[in-house]
């Protein structure tokens, strides 16, 4: 059951204009656009092979920003900033596209949350292209979780459905590391296709599909 399923928006559509005021949460808060300097490391999913990355390969997304938000490692901001992309999401894209980028918005934002660097700003934004639209979620992390998470999306790349059921066994039996069926969700359960930028610390993983 993906978190849209589990947690409709109980609250009408949110306009445009609510990305750029006060959410009234703590921990939250919106911000003008700005680009962040990055390098592609690693890409899964639909559409992802050799050749120069763009948005109609499954490459780093660049299009204009319909949500901007920040929040804060290690915060509450989840489930309140999940409704909010859920609700705009549905008020502006059709239901099969609007559902599978709350899954990935829930996805990406909870794996941020958990593990990005409390020292810096969690980034959020909703994209689109002419013929793409995604969801994008930047923080900092240590070196050894970006090497985890390359290494994750590598694996993804090469058999989504396999990895997808090492890592459902995984959050059953337990163990360490930690499961990572979050993003295996993303790629094989939606069909998003998932993109990594690394610049120094600062990770940004984009999902993305066909409007």
């Amino acid at each position: 059951m993906s978190p849209y399923e589990r947690n409709p928006p109980s609250s009408s559509p949110a306009s445009a204009g609510a990305s750029r005021g006060d959410l009234g949460r703590p921990g939250l808060r919106s911000v003008s656009p700005a680009d962040l300097p990055s390098r592609s490391t690693a890409k899964s999913g639909p559409g992802s092979g050799g050749g120069s990355p763009s948005s109609r390969d499954g490459g780093n997304l660049v299009g204009r920003s319909l949500i901007r938000v920040l929040c804060n490692a290690g915060s509450g901001a989840l489930e309140y900033t999940h409704a909010f992309v859920t609700a705009y999401s549905a008020d502006h894209f059709r239901g099969a596209v609007a559902q599978r980028l709350s899954v990935g918005a829930y996805e990406l934002l909870s794996n941020a949350l958990n593990f990005g660097s409390v020292s810096s700003d969690i980034i959020l934004e909703l994209i689109e292209s002419e013929n793409i639209v995604g969801v994008r979620v930047s923080n900092e992390a240590i070196q050894a979780r970006i090497s985890m998470l390359t290494e994750h999306l590598l694996k993804l790349r090469t058999n989504a459905e396999q990895t997808f059921l090492e890592e459902l066994r995984r959050s059953v039996t337990g163990g360490i590391p930690r499961p990572m069926l979050g993003l295996a969700r993303v790629t094989h359960e939606v069909g998003l296709t998932l993109d990594l930028q690394v610049q120094d610390r600062r990770v940004s993983v984009t999902a993305q599909c066909r409007r």
